[in-house]
């Protein structure tokens, strides 16, 4: 037991960091899915092996707790939208930080699973290409282009679909 709060003491501000990005800024669902996160990896503890450094172990297990979360706001929003029969809302001329972050999210959920966890690493946990890689089983000149090819995918459709440059 004391060996997992040293484990969480070192991690616990890096996985909440990571998960603050995910939700876009939302401090309360960050510290809640932290928690979360903390509690799944001590239930799954034992399965850890030792081939990629804790952080990078709990930050998998961070987005999994994320991806988990909007599939159950999806469904819940879903069934509220089927009930109230709410039109769809339009997006605004201008993108605020947050719808940005949201279309920047939607677009990365779209892409392949390959091209979305190297993303995401590299975008919200802030991994260098050498941790992606070796998390991933790939090279890390692969990881690069991956990311820059989804990166360029990003910006494309930004000005495609919301007439956005970055």
């Amino acid at each position: 037991m004391e060996v997992f709060e040293e484990i969480y003491r070192q991690n616990e501000t890096a996985v909440r960091r990571f998960l603050l990005r995910l939700t876009g800024c939302d401090a309360h669902l960050a510290e809640e899915l932290t928690q979360e996160t903390f509690y799944q990896a001590f239930l799954s503890f034992g399965s850890f092996r030792g081939n990629c450094q804790m952080r990078t172990w709990l930050c998998q297990i961070a987005k999994h707790v994320y991806a988990r979360h909007i599939r159950n706001e999806t469904k819940q929003r879903h069934i509220a939208e089927t009930e109230q029969a709410a039109p769809l809302r339009t997006l605004p001329e201008q993108l605020e930080q947050k719808e940005l972050l949201c279309a920047v999210r939607q677009i990365i959920a779209e892409m392949d699973e390959t091209a979305r966890t190297v993303t995401e690493y590299r975008l919200f946990s802030e991994m260098h290409y050498a941790e992606i890689a070796k998390l991933m089983q790939i090279r890390e000149s692969t990881a690069m282009v991956i990311f820059s090819r989804a990166k360029a995918k990003i910006r494309r459709r930004l000005k495609e679909d919301y007439g956005y440059e970055i």
